[in-house]
Parts: structure tokens; C-alpha cells; sequence
């Protein structure tokens, strides 16, 4: 099962660099630079030494939501919420690998569909980011999907679906036969301890 780390430098308990080596290390499939709170210009600073590490250990490094930084930085990983996935098309173009979080059977199928008709050569490779499935404290106070959506998904498409959501060492039991592309892990990874990796 493959392993997208999605950061938050907040919950680090040692120096947030020394950990992404850690986690890349880990030989995991790819890093999502989220880190929501930073100015684009700190973003763009704490990419290029992520992207530094990530690129020892050939792991693809996402910029999160900030479509302009990724072209300005020549980064060909994005990952967009439905929304700006939907409002970006004409930009998709200069992106190989796009990962878009949905939270509907609707949403997944439009993303479905626009990669079928997508022009030859736009996001070579597309995937989905299902959630949340399990209870987050990054989702506080709302209900989780729950394993049977994220089935309904897996079953009425057929584009790579990686979960997000409160998945731990406790949860991911309930993913195995689930046909599902991967897992996206935030706390278990930014903590000291690597957690499931």
C-alpha cells in the first residue's frame, strides 16, 4: 500500500527537516507540502529545501493548493481541493501528477470524467484523495465518511484512490480489503515516532 505524507510542520516535536529525511527514507510514495498558514514567499522557501531532500530519495514533493507558487517553482505536483481543481482546468496542462480531494460520489466522477477526455498528455498521472474516513483532529467536531463511502468510491470509479482521515495503526486494519490505490498520513508521520511506515 503506498504512503502519501501530508505535513504539518506545527506537530513536529524535533526540526521539521531532520523529519521529512526521515519520512523520505522511509521510501514512501510522495510528500504533500500543506503548511497552510505560511505567506506564499516562506512557502516557497520551505519547498525548495524540502524539494532538496525529497529529490535525494527520488520522492515526488506536491505543492498544496498554491497553483501559482508550483508554476513559478517549475513543480509538476499539485494537489487541489474539487474546487480549485474545477476552476484550474486551463492550468492543469502544466502539471504531471494532480491529486484532487473529493468528499462525494459526484465529485470523484467528475474528476473521473475530466481525465478520460483530458488532451493527450495533461496530468499524466491523476489521482484522488478520499476522506475524511475515520475521526481527525484536523476535522474536529465533523462526522467522518466512514469506510462504506470510501467503498461506494472504490466501486464506481476506477482512478487511483488514496484515504485520508484518522488513520492510524489502529484504523488501517479496516482499509485492507478496501481496493484502494494508498493511504495519506499526517499525524503518525510528523510526530517523532514514524508510526505505520
Amino acid at each position: 500500500m503506498k504512503i502519501i505524507c501530508v505535513t504539518n510542520r506545527l506537530l513536529c516535536k524535533n526540526d521539521f527537516l531532520e523529519q521529512i529525511e526521515k519520512i523520505c527514507s522511509k521510501n514512501i510514495y510522495a510528500i504533500i507540502l500543506r503548511e497552510k498558514d505560511l505567506d506564499d514567499k516562506s512557502y516557497e522557501n520551505l519547498f525548495i529545501d524540502c524539494n532538496k531532500i525529497c529529490k535525494k530519495y527520488n520522492i515526488s514533493l506536491f505543492v498544496n493548493s498554491k497553483i501559482n507558487i508550483a508554476i513559478k517553482l517549475n513543480c509538476k505536483n499539485i494537489q487541489l481541493s474539487f474546487q480549485d481543481f474545477f476552476i484550474n482546468q486551463d492550468k492543469l496542462n502544466l502539471f504531471d501528477n494532480i491529486a484532487v480531494s473529493v468528499h462525494s460520489l459526484q465529485e470523484a466522477t467528475i474528476v473521473e470524467d475530466w481525465k478520460i477526455g483530458r488532451k493527450k498528455g495533461v496530468g499524466k498521472n491523476i489521482f484522488l484523495i478520499v476522506g475524511h474516513i475515520f475521526e481527525t483532529d484536523c476535522k474536529k467536531g465533523l462526522k467522518p465518511k466512514g469506510t462504506k463511502f470510501l467503498k461506494d468510491i472504490c466501486n464506481s470509479v476506477k482512478i487511483p484512490i488514496f484515504a485520508i482521515g484518522g488513520i492510524n495503526e489502529q484504523t488501517i486494519n479496516q482499509l485492507k480489503k478496501i481496493n484502494i490505490e494508498g493511504i495519506c498520513l499526517m499525524s503518525s508521520l510528523m510526530k517523532k515516532n514514524i508510526g505505520i511506515c
